[in-house]
């Protein structure tokens, strides 16, 4: 019969340690080493464009409701 230690093993069976390495959370091409800070005008252009298309959902929300309650007269 095998002894077993606290951690369930085997007393003589030694796994391999766990190496930690420092880097970041994500590997590969999918981390980003660029900041927002980089594109300023790309970042302002979709402000405006965001800005843009919430100015026309409005405008045709309220020309819808517009249309709704002339046709009620």
């Amino acid at each position: 019969m095998c002894h077993r230690t606290s951690s369930g093993l085997a007393a003589g069976a030694r796994t391999p340690p766990i190496r930690l390495e420092a880097g970041p959370a994500v590997p590969g091409p999918y981390r980003s080493t660029r900041s927002t800070e980089e594109h300023p005008v790309l970042e302002a252009f979709f402000s405006a464009l965001l800005v843009l298309v919430c100015v026309g959902v409005l405008a045709f929300a309220g020309l819808t409701v517009k249309k709704l309650y002339q046709g009620q007269r």
